[in-house]
């Protein structure tokens, strides 16, 4: 690993362009499932319980496996880990079109959780590591769009891929399709230019070491982080709803196909482009006047989030299904903005060594406490709350948004601490 590395330029656009491509391709391979489901319960015969466990085991995956990952991201390599996960989680796509059975597709969507359990942390702190701090937000903007513009890519390709019997595969074609740029990505990303893996460390006056274990619990001793990666586990419960069960609520509710839901949901999804930046650049130019204005504006975008979809649903339920659908595009704009300050927040309070780590704690988090059970909980609900052969998304969707509000007040306790951590981790000298 070459020691001249030096933030920012060429090689840092590299970077950030090849990482976020993998950040669509990862998102465009995750969403597939949401726009074919439909189809697939109908092929497979399947209870809308089921249906979630398939978005479930995903996320269960993930949560377990994202600190090992990021471990291993941090003392090893970001360019050569990436390059592994974006090829393993893109043969299990390609598995996923060849099931027959639940078990076959439960097995097949986990393997592409193990794939996909490091990226977000290795990318982030891959792209973080590449850029000056004083950028860090915006950069992570457009890192973090990757993840609305691969779920409209996925939804939209999907859709009509699947609803045109491409091949005479149906739902199966857009599996086997996805697969294929991932593993081109992974194989550039082996090209960009690392940044020297260090040891953690005092600075200053001592070269003293800290093993891994001990900055896991440096960061999990901090309240703001804590307090915001619950707050993300919250937003995320929402939004994870709401990619995974809205086509076919959509298909549901509007009694309209698979390729006529996959383009409302691609609108929604391409308008929400404007969230990450959005999100990114309102908490960097607040921060001139509040320094824990990244967590302030998660808990504000948080708390817009919750009423947008209980006023989506509201119009929806009377069929003002133009009003609503407007709703619906504020909803992913929203939620897709609260994503660049709340990940910020994880990367703000460590050092450098530490951050593929920081974030891999967030997602375990994340995942771990609400945002994994989210397609389960929603399925479960519609089947109880419906009656027999009638699973009621709506009467679901309608317990959703508390949990909103819930992440709200988690981002608020967090900016409470903010400067006192920012002020810790200044004093520790930790490099």
């Amino acid at each position: 690993m070459k020691s001249d590395f030096k933030e920012g330029g060429g090689h840092a656009a590299f970077t950030l362009t090849v990482v976020t491509l993998l950040y669509i391709i990862n998102y465009m391979d995750r969403m597939v499932l949401s726009v074919t489901l439909p189809m697939i319960k109908q092929d497979l015969a399947l209870t809308d319980a089921q249906c979630g466990w398939l978005g479930t085991i995903y996320y269960i995956l993930v949560a377990v496996l994202t600190i090992p990952i990021s471990i291993i991201i941090d003392r090893w390599s970001r360019k050569g880990a990436i390059s592994v996960m974006a090829i393993l989680w893109s043969i299990a796509t390609f598995t996923t079109g060849m099931g027959g059975k639940f078990l076959h597709l439960f097995i097949a969507r986990g393997a592409v959780g193990v794939g996909e359990a490091g990226f977000a942390p290795g990318g982030m702190a891959y792209i973080s590591g590449s850029f000056k701090e004083e950028s860090r937000a915006r950069v992570v903007g457009v890192f973090t769009l990757g993840q609305p513009l691969g779920s409209l890519l996925g939804i939209m390709l999907a859709g009509y891929i699947a609803q045109a019997d491409l091949f005479g595969l149906g739902w199966r074609a857009p599996y086997y399709l996805f697969a294929i740029p991932g593993v081109i990505l992974g194989i550039l990303v082996l090209f960009t230019k690392d940044y020297e893996t260090s040891s953690i460390s005092y600075s200053s006056d001592s070269n003293e070491s800290i093993s891994v274990w001990k900055g896991i619990v440096e960061i999990l001793k901090t309240p703001t982080f804590l307090y915001a990666s619950f707050g993300v586990g919250a937003v995320s419960f929402v939004g994870g709803a709401v990619l995974h069960w809205l086509p076919t609520y959509f298909v549901r509710s509007r009694n309209i196909d698979v390729a006529t839901a996959s383009t409302l949901m691609g609108i929604m999804i391409l308008f929400s482009l404007l969230g990450p930046l959005l999100g990114g650049t309102i908490a960097d130019r607040w921060r001139i006047k509040r320094k824990n204005s990244r967590p302030l504006t998660a808990a504000i975008l948080a708390i817009v989030y919750g009423i947008l979809f209980y006023l989506g649903l509201f119009l929806d339920s009377y069929q003002l299904f133009t009003p609503a659908f407007i709703i619906f595009i504020l909803i992913g704009i929203t939620g897709f903005a609260c994503s660049a300050p709340a990940y910020s927040v994880s990367q703000d309070l460590v050092p450098r060594s530490l951050r593929s780590i920081s974030m891999g704690l967030l997602v375990l988090i994340t995942y771990g406490s609400m945002a994994a059970y989210a397609p389960v909980i929603v399925g479960w609900l519609s089947d109880i709350l419906g009656e027999p052969g009638k699973p009621n998304l709506s009467a679901a969707f309608s317990l959703v948004p508390i949990v909103s509000f819930l992440g709200a007040f988690l981002f608020y306790k967090a900016a409470r601490h903010h400067d006192k951590d920012i002020s810790k981790l200044q004093q520790s000298n930790l490099t």
